[in-house]
């Protein structure tokens, strides 16, 4: 979920298989330097598949990809 697991981070691969509203700045806390988040984020009425790396000074390199259509991702669910 948006809360990901900081227990366990950080991790150098997050795969989110729900569309999400936003990318969650907890899940870019928890990617390591050097590490890849794949996420579909919702864009105006569809979804769009991102590729985020976290370079190793902390910033973002975003790469877009086709539509697609996933399950929301719900607020406030812990499973």
């Amino acid at each position: 979920g948006f809360a990901g697991l900081p227990t366990y981070g950080p991790f150098t691969k997050i795969l989110i298989t729900c569309g999400a509203p936003h990318i969650p700045q907890k899940l870019i806390e928890q990617l390591a330097p050097g590490g890849i988040m794949v996420i579909p984020v919702d864009e105006g009425g569809a979804q769009r598949m991102l590729r985020i790396k976290k370079l190793p000074d902390g910033s973002l390199l975003e790469e877009r990809f086709e539509e697609f259509s996933f399950v929301p991702m719900l607020a406030g669910k812990n499973h």
